[in-house]
């Protein structure tokens, strides 16, 4: 089994630290279990950039130009060396994955969303390769041309650690909820998350609470490794629970619907429920069976649903404006040119 650390910080910074921390002890507690990481904010890849050419069309076959697997770099003077296929067969080979962050305003580091919208998210989409793939086992011709790395359907684990300067909650507000994103994408079972406050300078988190923090991350490394290999509905999470947390995410992050049923959402994975009052105390009563939770499968087969049949009806109604839509792309209202822009510069 592998585990693949995903470090989104200062090169030798205290999210290095504690990912090396985590698969260290990852190792420890297995010594078949195989590690390797990659440095985030140094990948390199062309602005603009198209999917890649392993990309599943997103579209379901409904619209020709999500086949569209070429880089858009047009304008630009020289050529972009592009990681992201590394990056993107790195996790592919992994059992599981472990994110280290180092937190910016409110939220992990923009250079994790940035790359990870390139290789992730509907190119990496389970749901939709299933779909096809039992598309072109049932023969349907709509299906036979596709492309699926069937590696995007096997089981994986994953853990969060987001640490930063702050000693108070309200500036890692973001932090676990913005990780999320990277693991539902994937249909990844996460299995511990923890944030560290109070560690500004690079290498005080060796020593941060009498060296509790280590401790921490080390833990969450033994925790992910344990459940590699199982699947998604068989692995356990092992992290802490807060009080009125989801069941799937296990983050108390709220999106308040109103009415009188009080019906209210996560805004983390977008699982459904209501609150109540019971002797004055607010509590959270979740779905059973929530049918907007981008977390179970259910969750993704309706959002494959939704986004299939709406977007064939989108891609049929542009047939009609298409000089309109050429046009709009020639208007111009003063765009300023960039230096990387300039094919003059040298």
């Amino acid at each position: 089994m592998h585990i693949l650390g995903l470090a989104n910080g200062s090169i030798e910074g205290n999210s290095t630290i504690l990912l090396k921390a985590a698969l260290l002890a990852a190792k420890e507690a297995d010594p078949g279990t195989t590690t390797s990481w990659l440095h985030i904010p140094s990948l390199s890849y062309p602005p603009n950039a198209g999917p890649l050419s392993h990309a599943q069309d997103v579209s379901m076959g409904a619209n020709k130009g999500n086949n569209d697997h070429g880089s858009s770099t047009k304008g630009h003077a020289s050529e972009t060396v592009d990681d992201r296929k590394t990056l993107y067969e790195s996790i592919m080979d992994a059992d599981a994955l472990l994110f280290s962050t180092a937190v910016y305003s409110h939220q992990p580091a923009g250079a994790l969303k940035a790359v990870l919208d390139k290789v992730l998210g509907p190119y990496t989409d389970p749901a939709f390769a299933s779909r096809i793939v039992a598309g072109q086992r049932a023969g349907d011709a709509k299906f036979s041309a596709m492309r699926v790395d069937e590696r995007i359907l096997k089981p994986r684990v994953a853990g969060f650690m987001a640490v930063g300067g702050s000693t108070t909650p309200d500036q890692f507000a973001m932090a676990l909820p913005t990780l999320h994103l990277f693991a539902y994408s994937l249909h990844v079972k996460v299995v511990d998350q923890c944030v560290v406050p109070g560690c500004a300078n690079p290498g005080s988190v060796i020593s941060a609470r009498d060296g509790s923090a280590m401790l921490r991350a080390k833990e969450l490394g033994r925790r992910v490794a344990s459940q590699m290999g199982r699947a998604f509905d068989d692995a356990r999470y092992l992290g802490p629970e807060v009080e009125g947390g989801c069941p799937h995410c296990h983050l108390a992050k709220y999106d308040f619907f109103g009415g009188e049923e009080m019906r209210m959402g996560c805004v983390v994975c977008g699982n459904t429920g209501r609150f109540l009052v019971d002797g004055g105390k607010v509590k959270v009563e979740w779905d059973a069976e929530s049918d907007y939770c981008c977390i179970t499968w259910r969750g993704k087969e309706k959002h494959i649903d939704d986004i299939f049949k709406n977007g064939s009806a989108e891609w049929k109604g542009l047939a009609g404006s298409k000089k309109e839509l050429e046009a709009w792309r020639e208007v111009d209202v003063g765009r300023i040119t960039l230096p990387s822009e300039r094919q003059d510069r040298m």
